[in-house]
């Protein structure tokens, strides 16, 4: 109490004009409606703007962790979709009946040729490479190194990837790849020019593998390319590439196939939790492998 005392006594000046200015500035307000008016109207701006700002800093993380509610709900209702598709599926040999597990994106490159995504589950979770991994928008890519709490992930958007798909709607196959430039498409190759494939036709995982369910979203056709005009058009440009006869492919006899440009359903560069595929029948259907 006595420092405040002497606090007061040192500033004495400062105390003597503060009062002396509130003062006077009550007698203004009181004396001139105008003034008053003006006043109240200032500091009701300023309250009401940091109201409105301060909601939407509660909303922001609000919505944050909405948003990883809604994750774990949806990671229960599909993992309670498998669980039908098990009980409905009689052969066991031809319908492998998966597990979804939730992890959350801490890195996501997308500027080299061979891109990976690192989440925040590993070993001690059950990841182990080689099982896939999708969003709620569709196929992300493939476990290809884990460690303890980490795992990396060769995204679809590497050149190395190659991914088994199909045209949802005329059920052809084909390679589904990526070129190293675009990142909103990928290619799907050899499909039958006999196909009759249509702009906006979904693709869809084919579910030749014990990696991916069949019917996972990728994405949709954007362009249809025959790979005869294709061939035409690069065999006597710059971009030549030295290889041994003994390796060479004659391309000329895949023109009667398509190259097909696929968008992706997925915004490789906005993820934030994804779901990673873990197969209960995967070591049974290597043992018929072998």
């Amino acid at each position: 109490m006595q420092q405040i005392i002497d606090f007061i006594i040192r500033k004495k000046d400062v105390v003597v004009y503060l009062i002396l200015l509130s003062f006077s500035f009550a007698l203004i307000l009181n004396s001139n409606y105008f003034q008053k008016s003006k006043v109240l109207l200032f500091s009701n701006n300023i309250s009401n703007y940091t109201t409105k700002n301060l909601n939407y800093f509660n909303e922001y993380f609000k919505l944050k962790e909405l948003n990883y509610k809604l994750s774990e709900e949806n990671l229960v209702l599909k993992n309670q979709l498998e669980k039908i598709n098990e009980i409905s599926n009689l052969d066991s040999l031809t319908n492998e009946n998966f597990l979804y597990k939730n992890a959350k994106v801490i890195s996501n490159n997308l500027s080299s040729f061979k891109n990976r995504i690192i989440v925040n589950k590993g070993i001690r979770d059950g990841i182990k490479n080689e099982m896939g991994v999708v969003s709620s928008d569709g196929i992300v890519g493939i476990i290809d190194n884990t460690t303890k709490r980490y795992s990396s992930i060769m995204s679809i958007l590497n050149i190395e990837m190659k991914i088994n798909a199909k045209v949802k709607r005329t059920e052809h196959f084909g390679t589904l790849e990526w070129d190293g430039f675009d990142t909103r498409h990928l290619t799907l190759n050899d499909i039958s020019e006999t196909a009759k494939i249509k702009v906006g036709d979904s693709i869809i995982t084919g579910g030749m593998s014990l990696i991916f369910p069949e019917g996972i979203n990728i994405g949709t056709v954007s362009k249809i390319i025959n790979q005869n005009e294709t061939h035409s058009n690069t065999k006597d440009s710059a971009f030549n590439i030295n290889i041994k006869d003994d390796s060479i492919i004659d391309l000329n006899n895949r023109e009667n196939y398509l190259n097909i440009e696929v968008k992706l359903h997925n915004d490789m560069s906005n993820l934030n939790n994804v779901y990673i595929i873990e197969s209960f029948n995967k070591k049974e259907f290597q043992k018929l492998k072998k």
